[in-house]
This record gives structure tokens, sequence and C-alpha cells, in this order.
């Protein structure tokens, strides 16, 4: 089991640099350079868990008959099987929230000139952070307005202390609100965000009209509406009514294109979420906001699912056709990624469905197109409207129910009171169990093992995820680690926290013409092997980009540090970071510097986003001649 601190002791009350003879490396940059170390007291290290790919840690919420939280479990009070063998817990801890905290979490008071992606400090007991994601991308613009409103009443009606931070998907993953506990300042900025109607959905009226516009075509080029001769004078007749059937066909084929791409959308936006907050321990909240749910992290990965199954049955593996979908068993490995990312971030998903109570029904126009149809064929369409509706909202429902069994949270629909399915999803996953095991089966193959935890106590009900894809975590070489940094260091994402880091910048001055940065990582975040001579050895990259004020690229530098650390050396780094120095070249200007480290034995990153203004050099003053 690895252990990570509580209070950070590693530097995130100031920047602490080691002397350069510790770190033995190779580098393209500069030597790194001495810093005043603090002489602040630091708190003593409390132990909690940090996931790793060799131990599998299960949050459980345990409820009574009356949805209460059950107080007072042991470890021996759960069973916990892993593909129906049973495992041995190695690790047990209980995680209590009050009710109305004392106070709330305090920002993070950093010196002048330094800064961290880690923007609180974490109390004596861990209290769950929560998450809400308005999902822009899934969601048509007016269930956008209503969920914003139920949203920004959740906020309003905020429990003192309870950290929140909001995010949104659109074109891509924003960070709209950190973390804080503080109301007014989530609700000012909920009150900023802006309905946006997605290109990649069409409204149901829109999707009926176009159907109607189908149908009233085939019943034009029918027999009985052209005569015997079909008009043309002739008995031979060459019907028409195909072309309503590719209309049909090309609206499925724009239905699956835009799903595709609203599921790409979608996992990229859970991917950057779970880098975002994995650095905050413990459980994280996710209270997901969205009309429609395009993924599943289950074994049976078919965005259909049961009620569309029947339409896919004899497809050859791998083909798509205008009524299916990519099958996702052929797609696995963004969905293991992905998946494999929110649990070891302890990310337990609450999907909310905003479209609320849903009445089916049709909202066909008489018009000059249903004018040509038939009672039996406005009938049909009537038909296949219902049919469609009925079949996309169970399968909206299955997908919600997926995620959630997968992660640990809870699917909620059929309601309009958003507000409190919120609100639920956040006081159920603020008093929960955290059991570690270590899996009897050591081979990491990305096969998906189920997951069953069972608990002495009558009437218990225990909600956990319910599996996980057994990934082996592999070092990141080549193309594939300078793809993960230019992904992480693009401006517009929010700041990874799965590497915690500190940062010193300074501006240039009267003795330095360069920026000066001076990094502290937390090691704890760092994969260390073991060296010869009891020494310990880590591969991590520094990137530092500066961005103009029109969010142009101006200029960049990356460097590895190989490094070889003494046991004293390393004792030292568990305690003040492991440091590094960089030093960029700017001109007069004022600038946002992205900073970022990636640990390539575990892949983690960290990033962290800093503001610079580099003055005008002073003029040079001439001394008279004596």
């Amino acid at each position: 089991m690895t252990h990570c601190v509580r209070n950070l002791a590693l530097g995130l009350a100031c920047v602490c640099l080691l002397l350069p003879h510790l770190v033995s490396q190779e580098s393209s940059s500069k030597t790194p350079a001495p810093a005043q170390q603090s002489n602040a007291p630091s708190s003593p290290p409390l132990p909690v868990f940090r996931s790793t790919t060799r131990m599998v840690l299960v949050d459980v919420v345990a409820t009574d008959h009356h949805g209460q939280f059950l107080r007072g479990l042991k470890a021996k009070d759960f069973t916990v099987l892993e593909d129906g063998k049973p495992q041995t817990v190695t690790g047990f801890v209980v995680h209590e929230t009050p009710a109305t905290p004392d106070q709330a979490i305090p920002p993070l008071k950093l010196p002048p000139h330094q800064y961290s992606n880690f923007g609180a400090v974490p109390q004596e007991s861990d209290r769950p952070v929560t998450i809400v994601l308005l999902d822009m991308v899934n969601t048509a613009g007016t269930d956008q307005q209503y969920a914003r409103k139920q949203m920004v009443k959740f906020l309003e009606a905020l429990p003192n202390g309870r950290p929140v931070a909001l995010f949104t998907l659109t074109s891509q993953l924003k960070m709209v609100q950190g973390f804080t506990g503080d109301s007014a300042t989530l609700v000012k900025a909920a009150k900023l965000v802006m309905a946006n109607n997605p290109l990649t959905m069409g409204s149901e009226a829109q999707q009926q009209q176009e159907e109607v516009g189908a149908g009233a075509l085939e019943s034009i080029a029918s027999p009985s509406f052209m005569g015997p001769t079909g008009g043309q004078g002739t008995s031979d007749f060459m019907p028409v009514a195909p072309i309503g059937q590719a209309i049909r066909d090309a609206l499925d084929s724009e239905d699956t294109f835009t799903k595709l791409v609203r599921m790409d959308k979608t996992l990229d936006a859970l991917e950057t979420l779970g880098r975002a907050v994995a650095g905050y321990p413990g459980r994280k909240n996710l209270l997901w906001l969205s009309a429609e749910f395009p993924i599943a992290f289950g074994p049976n990965m078919n965005p259909y699912n049961q009620a569309s199954q029947p339409i896919n049955e004899g497809i050859q593996p791998g083909a798509i056709t205008n009524h299916q979908l990519h099958n996702l068993e052929y797609e696995t490995p963004p969905l293991q990624k992905t998946a494999a990312l929110l649990a070891a971030a302890q990310v337990a998903v609450y999907p909310i469905a905003v479209t609320g109570i849903v009445n089916l029904g049709t909202g066909i126009d008489i018009s000059s197109q249903t004018s040509y149809m038939s009672n039996l064929g406005l009938q049909q369409e009537t038909q296949g409207a219902y049919q469609r509706q009925t079949t996309a909202l169970w399968d909206t429902h299955e997908a919600m129910s997926d995620v959630a069994r997968q992660t640990g949270g809870e699917a909620f629909y059929g309601t309009n009171d958003l507000k409190a399915a919120m609100e639920r999803g956040m006081d159920e996953g603020s008093n929960y169990y955290t059991i570690a095991y270590n899996p009897a089966n050591g081979q990491w193959k990305g096969d998906y093992r189920k997951i069953e935890v069972k608990a002495d106590i009558a009437g218990a009900k225990l909600t956990y995820r319910r599996g996980y894809y057994a990934v082996e975590t592999r070092p990141y070489t080549g193309d594939k680690e300078a793809a993960a940094m230019l992904a992480a260091m693009r401006f517009s994402e929010p700041e990874f926290t799965m590497v915690r880091m500190k940062a010193q910048v300074l501006p240039p001055d009267a003795d330095h013409k360069a920026v000066r940065i001076d990094f502290a990582v937390n090691s704890r975040d760092i994969t260390f092997v073991d060296g010869s001579d009891g020494r310990k050895l880590a591969a991590v990259d520094f990137v530092a980009t500066a961005w103009d004020k029109d969010l142009k690229l101006v200029t960049h530098q990356a460097a590895t540090m190989n490094a070889t650390l003494s046991p004293d050396a390393f004792q030292q780094v568990r305690t003040t970071g492991l440091p590094y120095h960089q030093e960029l070249e700017l001109k007069p200007g004022t600038y946002t510097l992205r900073l970022g480290v990636l640990d390539r034995g575990s892949q983690r990153i960290g990033t962290l986003d800093v503001p610079l203004v580099v003055p005008e050099a002073p003029e040079a003053t001439t001394k008279p001649a004596p």
C-alpha cells in the first residue's frame, strides 16, 4: 500500500527546494539552483489510502432501510469477492462528514510569486469533494436552462464547508469554479453559465418532421396515389418509394455519427476531469447533469443495450449499419482507460437526467406533407415515433444505471426536482467506508473483474462500484509521452492534480534577464524504483510554456530529469519535494505560464497555470565621468 499525507508536508506551505548535489540528473535544462528552505513547522504525516495498479480500493456506502448511514461497522463486517472468489482485506478506513461542519475548508495561502495546483488545505478528517458537471453537449438548450436554474437552487442551499467545483462540457471541458465551500461564489459562477445549443443534437420535433417528410414521399410515389399506370401512360410502374427509405437511412446515419462524436467528447471530458481532481484525497462525488448519457462502463458495452439488442443480432463484428453504433467490444481501450482512471481517482458518478418526467408523444404538424398521407400512414408514423422514444428513454436509463453501478454512485431519473437529486447524491457520498485489497489474480491484461461486497448486517443496502478493468500501467515512452504532455499542456485544459506540485516564478530583475521557475513536486506522486546500493530512480518530464494575452504560444521549454537519489536524499525529497529549475526568455508583456510535470513510471500528470507580468527593463544609469 502506498500512502500520501493530508498536510502535503512536502512543501505545500512554501516552495522548498533541495540542494543540487542531492539529485543526479540528465537534462537539457540548466542545473537546479538552490533556494531558501522554509522554517515553518509541518504537521505530522497522516496516512491515507491511494490507489495503485496492484491495489483495489472500494468505497462502500452502507445505509439502512431508512436511507441513513450505518455507523460503527468494522472490517470484519464486510466480505469482498472478486469474480466470485473471496479476497483478503488489507486496509479499512471510515469516512464520516459532519452534517454541518464547524468551518469551511480554508483556501491555500501562499507567499508572493508562489503557486500550487492544489487549491485547498486538507483537514484533519477527509471531506469528500463534490463536482457538478453541466453537460451541454448531450443536452438541448431548453433543458440546459432548467438544469441551470435547479443547479443554482442547489448551490444557494449548500451547507457550510462542503467543497464543490463547477464544470461545464461544451466543445470542451471547462472549469467554471474551482473547489470552494462558499455558496455565494459558486452561485455567482453558475449564473454566468449561458445556454449553448449543441450542434450534435436535434430536437424531437425536428426528428418527427423529417420522418414525416420521408413518409410523405413514399405516399406520393405509391401506386394508389399515382394510378394504375403510374401517371405516365404505361403499365410498367417504377416506384419512387425507396427515396423515403433512403431519407430514413440518411437520418439514421446522421444520428449514428452525432452519437459517436458526443461519445468521444464525453469520454475525453471524463478523462480530463479525473486527472483534474485526482490529487484531492478520498472520494469525489460527480453530479452529472445531462439529457443523454452516450457511454457505458460495464462488461456488456453496447450503447443501445437490451432495448435495441435485437437490431444488432447477426451483424458482423466491427460492421457499422444505420441502426448500430460501433460495437464497443472493439473500442474498449478508450473506455477501459477512462473507467480505470475514474476508479483510481475514486470518482463516484451520480448521473441526473435533466429531462425530468418524460411524456412520450408526437407533434406532427398538419401540413402539406401530411395531406398526402393516409390515416394508416399517419398512424404508422406515430407508432414509429413512440417506439423510437421508448427505446431511447430505456437506453438512457440503462446507460445511467450502468455508469452509476460501475463507479459506486446512483442514477436519478423520472423526477423534475433536480435540486433534491443533487442534494441526495452529495449527502449519500459524504459518509462511506474504504476497503482495500490486493487481488488474488495477479494477471493484469485489461480484463473486466466483477466486485461483490457483502455485509453481515440485516437490511443493509450497500452501494459500491461493481467492477474494474485490470489495466496494466506502462511507463510512457516516445510518441505516447509526447502526446500525453501535448494534450495536458493545452491552454484550455483544467489544471491536472494527479501530480501535486508548487512553483516559485520570479520575473526578470536587474540581476536576472530570464524568468526563473523553481518546481517542488510531491514526491509521493512520483514512481521511484529501486536501484543499486539502495538508491531510488525516477524519470520525470518538466515542461514550461508561455502564452501571451491573445492566447498565442510564445515559447516553451521541455526537459527530462533522470533522478538517482541516495537513501538520505530520498528521505529529504519525501519531506521537501522533488526540485527542478527552468528559465524562460520573455519580452516585456502579460503572459500566462502553463507548467507541467509528467511521471513516466505511473503516467501521472500535473499542470499549473501561473499569471506573469514581465516589466520593461529599467534604463541604465550613466555615471558622470570623474
